[in-house]
This record gives structure tokens, sequence and C-alpha cells, in this order.
């Protein structure tokens, strides 16, 4: 049976407890943290210079910003370990806003509301896609007017509104007592809440890949659309997934406890720590594609039968 406490440590006895190893460690994620906000803050420069689409711009610094600001985020909690339920709902709140500039980004790249909906209703769009419905082959393909948009739109809305208050929920139950950071099963509340976020996320990513798929053909040579929603979708998978994938490795013991850690405590470390790297290498792999040149104002190629009748 461990002896390792429940608790996790101040940041004064987490820092008296450092090792050599932990503090070279540290050391690394702070140079790799710090090369992200280069890499934004460079990327920034770029797209004012670059991008003359003021809501293009926008939106597109709206969406690179998740990486900055959830490196920011974790990087708080890796010297105060004890405000890991906050420093997740300061990062859940940023990836639900971002993740609905990206849907506005998408619709701005196909001209704006009206002239997306010109074209994509005369695309035949899936249901049968992932992640919720891959399998369904029976399922119709649909065409999206204004109508589907409305319901689109509302299925990425209910991520920026459900997921910032489950996470509030669990912040407010953490500072109550009411559970302790990392323990997951069925008499926890976490439990629950945690289903769902998961089934948020799954809905949200699910109604991208409805409209992204419509709109790869329209937009996709010009606007790297494929590879920019990729980043977004491993990132949501990344964020949701990978804390429970540990919290359940930590309740049954996978992950040892450490001298200031519980087997839970560290869990959460681990996924902290784990981002930052992580959002270097989003951040990189956005550098490549947010930095080509975009036909902002060139006529997307589609042709709408309605328009060529003479």
């Amino acid at each position: 049976m461990s002896n390792c406490s429940n608790n996790l440590p101040s940041s004064e006895d987490q820092i008296k407890g450092l090792t050599n190893a932990d503090i070279a460690f540290m050391v690394i994620l702070n140079i790799v943290a710090v090369a992200t906000y280069a890499i934004f803050f460079e990327l920034w420069t770029y797209l004012h210079h670059n991008i003359e689409n003021d809501l293009i711009r926008e939106k597109t610094l709206l969406v690179l910003g998740l990486f900055p600001v959830t490196t920011v985020a974790y990087q708080l909690g890796m010297f105060v370990p004890r405000a890991g339920t906050l420093v997740d709902f300061v990062a859940a709140v940023y990836a639900c806003i971002a993740l609905f500039g990206f849907f506005h980004l998408t619709v701005r790249y196909l001209g704006g509301v009206t002239e997306a909906i010109d074209k994509l209703q005369y695309v035949d769009a899936a249901l049968n896609v992932g992640p919720c419905c891959c399998c369904c082959t029976c399922l119709p393909k649909i065409r999206i007017n204004r109508k589907a948009y409305r319901i689109l739109r509302i299925g990425i809305l209910q991520t920026l509104i459900l997921q910032p208050l489950l996470q509030f929920i669990s912040a407010v139950l953490w500072a109550d007592g009411k559970y302790n950071n990392g323990e997951i099963h069925p008499t926890n509340p976490l439990f629950y809440i945690k289903i769902m976020l998961n089934i948020s996320a799954l809905s949200s990513l699910y109604v991208f890949n409805l409209l992204l798929k419509a709109a790869f053909g329209i937009a996709e040579a010009g606007y790297h659309l494929m590879a920019k929603y990729a980043i977004i979708i491993i990132y949501t998978i990344l964020s949701n997934l990978q804390p429970l994938i540990l919290e359940c490795l930590a309740t049954y013991n996978v992950i040892p406890c450490g001298s200031l850690y519980s087997s839970k405590g560290r869990a959460s470390q681990i996924d902290h720590h784990v981002k930052i790297l992580e959002m270097f290498i989003f951040m990189l792999v956005s550098r490549k594609y947010y930095r080509k040149r975009m036909p902002e104002f060139a006529p997307l190629h589609f042709e709408n039968p309605l328009h060529t009748m003479a």
C-alpha cells in the first residue's frame, strides 16, 4: 500500500523538494514555453504585415492564441500544483473560444455567411462522418442551407457554453473539497462531468467534420483548410482524452507516486508537462500553414449553376 499523501504539494514544498533532474526538466519546459511564445509573436507580426483582411487576421490570431494561452496556463500549473483544476478551467474556456473562432474563420474563408451558404447548398454533405457516425453508412447526404447552418452553429456554440460551465462546476467542487484532482470513479461527480465534457467535445467535432468535409473541395487549395483543421481536431482530442487516460491509469496505480505527489497527483503533473511540449509542436506545425499566402480577395473556384445561367 502506498504511503504517499493524496494532497498536492504547495509551490514552496515543491521547490524545496526538487532534485537536480527535476530542475533541469523544468528549465527545458520553460525554454520550450518561451519558444512557443516567440513563434506566436513572429506569426502575429507576419499576419499584421501580410493579411489585409481584418476579419481573417483577427480570427486567425484568435485561433493561434490557443497554443500560447494553453502554455501559459500549464506553465503556471507547473509552479503551483494546487491550482491544477483552475488551470484546466482557463485552458478549457479559451479552447472553446478558439474552436468557435475557427468555425467563423472557415466561414470567412468561404466568403462570409451568405456566400458560404450559397456555395455549400450545392455540395452533398455526408452525415456518416466521425467521430460519432462514421459507421452509419445508411445515413443520407444533405445540403447545407441556412437552416442547416444555424443547426451546425448551435452544435459548435454548445461547446462554448457547456465546456466552461462544466469546468467551472469542477473548480467549485474542487475548491469545496468534494473531490481530489485526479480521482475518477462512479461515486465521484467528476466521473460524470468528464463524460459530459467528452460528449460535448465529440459532438462539436462531429459538427466540424460535417462542415469541413463539405468545404474541403471549395477552399482547400487556397486556404490549407484540411491541415489547419487537423491541428484543431488533434488538439481537441488530446486535451480531452489525455487527462482522462492518465487519471484512469492513476486510479489503478499504474503511475507510481513520488516523494511529493500521489499517483493521481503525478498523473495531473504529467498531463501538464506533456501539454507544454505538445503546444510547442502545435505552434510549430501551425506556423507552416498559417504563414502561407492566401487568396483573400480572389474568388474561390466554385461555379454556382444559377449564376452561370445567362
